[in-house]
C-alpha cells in the first residue's frame, strides 16, 4: 500500500509574473506528463532518461506518476492550465543519507530559470529530510543541466571512459 499523499508538501510560488503550483505527483498525472512529453525535444527526454528513447510511453509514464513516497518524491510544476510545466524527482538510497534526483523542464520554456527554481526547491526538500548528499548522473554533452548543477554547488565526478557525469552535492 502506498503512502498516504503529502498533500502539506503542496505550494504556490511566482515565476515570470505567473501563480505556479508545485506539488507531489499524483498517480493522475499520466495525461499531463505525457502532453508535457509532447513539449520536450528527444534531446531532451534522452538526457534526462540517459537513453536513446524516441518517444515516452505510457509504461513509463505511469512508473514516474505511481510513487512510494517514502522513498521517492517528484515534484511537479503546475501552470495556471493546469498544464505541468517541468519536473523534479530525488529517489533516496537504502541507508537514507542520500538520493539521485533528476529534472526536465518542458523544452518551449527552458532557459527562463524555471529548472533552477525547481532545483532549489528540491534541494531544500532533501535538506529537509536530514539527507548528507544529493547526486545525479548527466550526459556530457547537456551543457545546460551541468551548467545548472555547477551554479547550486555541486561537483563533477568524470567517469573515465563513460558518457556521463555524476555531479554531487553536499548538503551537511
Amino acid at each position: 500500500m502506498l503512502p498516504t499523499y503529502p498533500s502539506h508538501l503542496v505550494r504556490r510560488v511566482l515565476w515570470r509574473g505567473e501563480q505556479l503550483l508545485i506539488r507531489p505527483v499524483r498517480a493522475d498525472d499520466t495525461e499531463g506528463y505525457a502532453a508535457a512529453a509532447k513539449h520536450c525535444r528527444i534531446e531532451d527526454l534522452r538526457f534526462r532518461l540517459l537513453s536513446g528513447i524516441q518517444q515516452v510511453s505510457q509504461q513509463l509514464i505511469a512508473q514516474f506518476t505511481h510513487i512510494d513516497y517514502e522513498r521517492t518524491m517528484a515534484f511537479v510544476a503546475e501552470g495556471v492550465k493546469g498544464d505541468i510545466m517541468a519536473v523534479t524527482r530525488l529517489v533516496r538510497d537504502g541507508c537514507k543519507k542520500s538520493a539521485e534526483y533528476a529534472i526536465i523542464v518542458r523544452s518551449d520554456l527552458q532557459k527562463q530559470g524555471l529548472g533552477t527554481l525547481m532545483q532549489k526547491l528540491l534541494l531544500d526538500y532533501a535538506a529537509d529530510l536530514g539527507l548528507k548528499e544529493v547526486w545525479g548522473l548527466m550526459d556530457t554533452e547537456n551543457r545546460r543541466a551541468l551548467d545548472l548543477a555547477t551554479k547550486l554547488g555541486f561537483s563533477r565526478v568524470f567517469q573515465f571512459g563513460l558518457p556521463f557525469v555524476r555531479v554531487v552535492k553536499v548538503l551537511a
